[in-house]
C-alpha cells in the first residue's frame, strides 16, 4: 500500500492524527473520495454548523509512512531503458547560439542545427541572457 498520487500524498501529509476541517484541505474532490473509498481517511460532521472534518485512519497512517515509489526506479525495475542526459553545452554551441540569436533566428531553427530540443535552446538562451526571435506558429489544430 503506497501513495502513488501527488494529490493523495498532499492530503495525507496535510492530515495528522487529529480531526481537520474539510475546507482546509487542498481542493480535490476526486482525491478525497478515493481516499475515503480506500479507508485511508474518515469523514465526520461536527460542531453547531455541522462542518465536515477529516482525519487519517490507521490504514492511512500506514500508507503515509510507506516509501513513495519513484517512476525512474520502477522503469528500471521493469527493464525499461532510461534516456541518457544530454551532454553539457560546449563553448562552440554557446557561440553559435549567440550569433544565431543576434541574427534573429528562432529557437526552433537553432535547435534543428544543434540537434537539441527547442525548449532546451530557449532555456539556455535565457540563462545566457540571449534574446531569440519567436518561432513561427505550428499548424493549427482543428477542434471538433
Amino acid at each position: 500500500m503506497t501513495l502513488n498520487n501527488i494529490n493523495s500524498l498532499s492530503v495525507c501529509f496535510f492530515l495528522g492524527a487529529g480531526w481537520i476541517k474539510g475546507r482546509t484541505l487542498p481542493r480535490s474532490v476526486r482525491t478525497v473520495k478515493s481516499l475515503l473509498q480506500k479507508g485511508w481517511i474518515e469523514k465526520q460532521h461536527q460542531g453547531p454548523k455541522n462542518e465536515v472534518f477529516f482525519r487519517l485512519t490507521e490504514k492511512g497512517l500506514e500508507a503515509k509512512k510507506s516509501p513513495v515509489p519513484i517512476q525512474e526506479q520502477s522503469r528500471r525495475a521493469e527493464g525499461g531503458e532510461m534516456r541518457a542526459p544530454r551532454p553539457p553545452w560546449t563553448p562552440e554551441e554557446d557561440g553559435l547560439l549567440r550569433s544565431m540569436g543576434a541574427a534573429g533566428e528562432s529557437a526552433t531553427a537553432i535547435a534543428t542545427l544543434l540537434k537539441r530540443k527547442a525548449a532546451a535552446v530557449q532555456q539556455h538562451a535565457r540563462l545566457l541572457e540571449i534574446k531569440l526571435a519567436r518561432s513561427p506558429p505550428g499548424p493549427k489544430l482543428k477542434w471538433k
